[in-house]
């Protein structure tokens, strides 16, 4: 199979070298030969990502309890309950502190109650990760069906999804700035793009890659229907429309990962485009009423079940860390911790953790370099007669702030939170390329399919570095077989 990528690799791009190939058309002048094409490759992409999905033991639920904590939330959901039907151990409702990690071990306690990474509450137990994957997938299956999906389905689903999603967006984004990037390049982005923002998910898909691949769902779609009514020329009654999707899908993405939701900022830039069209007043209440509502909804479960409207059950968690003594977020704050911290994020430095086997930072893909050139007099130049100054910032300082709120709330950063900014960070990309390919320099449209190659083969080393129980992890013995047969014998 990687023997196969590889030729597929190389013969693509010596068809870009060829004067004649269709992929040199560009993206304003697409037939339905093109389209189909790209339907075909997108179809591909998805199949090779969620596919894999299912290899795993260990993310599939045959293995470990905790990862069907959306399944027994749905179920709570059908009966009217916000708690999980689960039993506690009653050595753990006796401890003094519950969410101290050493003290369970002491009593053996995590590894035969089931409640690892759960939220435990006043002698119950409740999940803290978002519920509206459980509202929107898992409740409804259950109910018309009668038995409960696995979590990692859910996953593929939204993952499915987003991927369709990134594509629409890149090729809203052509079709108005980028009008001369070739079909080749629009085509080879995606795919590279695509496969940084949402391959993780496919190798530990269950439970928390859920939640994020929900969230990352949610906003790629919000920030295309937004992208739609700041740009596309539709009429009154759809410009609204495509507001208030855009909002209603941003606003459920608070319900799916919050970190992820902080993407809602990316619309800040947009709205003066939107109230250059109607009535600000009537935009803003079209805009403002989803989220007020989810707020509000959230505000409300979150009473329900910890007392505090804004406690999503992050300090209540059992996991390795005693979260419930973090106090409150300013007292937490420490810069140096956020130095450090966004310079392991983003450049994979980081003194703390040794090994090999650890995934670097985010900008350790090529691809993620291109926004250098947005420094350049030309570039700017673009930005400033396309007003996409504001929208770049925000894609900029998003990740940043991003990672800044990982850095407050998780014991340590891990490649999957990545994920909650490699798709800012390849929506950023995409953009530098666009107005890149406006130069149009001799071999232009081969470089970028190169970089873009280059990127997806950076991926698919991921697969073969033991990380988070991937499947590298939990087949160790298969790693050499598989390393030779993608170098095809060099390594």
């Amino acid at each position: 199979m990687a023997g196969l990528i590889f030729w597929a690799a190389v013969i693509f791009l010596l068809y870009t070298l060829r004067p004649s190939s269709r992929l040199h058309v560009e993206i304003s002048a697409i037939a339905r030969r093109e389209k189909l094409i790209c339907l075909s490759v997108m179809a591909i992409l998805i199949a090779a990502i969620v596919v894999p999905m299912a290899w795993n033991p260990h993310w599939t639920g045959e293995l470990h309890r905790h990862h069907n904590q959306y399944q027994l939330l749905a179920d709570a959901f059908l009966k009217g309950q916000l708690y999980l039907d689960m039993p506690v151990d009653p050595r753990l409702a006796a401890m003094e502190n519950p969410y101290d990690f050493q003290a369970r071990e002491e009593l053996n306690l995590d590894e035969n109650s089931g409640g690892w990474d759960h939220a435990f509450y006043n002698g119950r137990y409740y999940v803290y990760f978002g519920a509206v994957p459980a509202i929107l997938i898992f409740a409804p299956y259950q109910f018309i069906v009668g038995k409960s999906l696995a979590a990692y389905h859910a996953t593929q689903i939204f993952a499915g999804l987003f991927i369709v999603g990134l594509f629409a967006l890149f090729y809203l984004l052509a079709k108005k700035f980028f009008p001369r990037m070739s079909f080749g390049v629009y085509l080879a982005a995606s795919t590279a793009l695509s496969l940084v923002s949402i391959s993780y998910c496919t190798e530990a898909p269950a439970l928390y890659c859920t939640a994020s691949s929900s969230g990352l769902c949610m906003e790629v779609w919000s920030i295309y229907f937004f992208a739609r009514a700041a740009w596309c020329d539709d009429s009154r009654k759809i410009f609204f429309a495509e507001i208030f999707i855009g909002a209603v899908l941003g606003a459920l993405a608070f319900g799916c990962k919050p970190t992820v939701a902080l993407a809602n900022f990316l619309v800040l830039p947009l709205l003066p485009k939107f109230f250059a069209k109607d009535d600000p007043r009537k935009i803003f209440l079209v805009l403002s009423v989803p989220y007020a509502l989810t707020a509000a909804t959230l505000m409300a479960y979150n009473f329900f079940r910890f007392d505090k409207v804004f406690e999503f059950g992050q300090a209540y968690q059992l996991t390795v860390t005693d979260q419930h003594a973090y106090g409150k977020f300013s007292e937490r704050f420490n810069l140096s911790a956020q130095i450090n911290g966004l310079l392991e994020n983003f450049f994979g430095v980081d003194n703390s953790v040794k090994g090999d086997n650890k995934p670097s930072g985010a900008l350790r893909y090529v691809l993620f370099w291109l926004p250098i050139f947005l420094l350049t007099r030309d570039l700017r130049g673009a930005l400033l007669k396309n007003k996409l100054i504001g929208v770049v910032v925000a894609l900029i300082l998003t990740p940043i702030l991003i990672t800044m709120f990982q850095i407050q709330w998780t014991p340590f950063l891990l490649e999957r939170y990545r994920l909650e900014i490699y798709w800012l960070l390849a929506l950023l990309s995409f953009i530098s390329l666009g107005f890149l390919s406006a130069c149009r320099k001799k071999f232009f449209n081969f470089g970028a399919c190169v970089l873009c190659l280059v990127t997806i083969f950076q991926c698919l080393n991921l697969f073969f570095i033991p990380n988070d129980l991937n499947f590298a992890a939990i087949y160790p013995e298969l790693r050499p077989t598989l390393l030779k047969i993608l170098s095809l014998g060099a390594l």
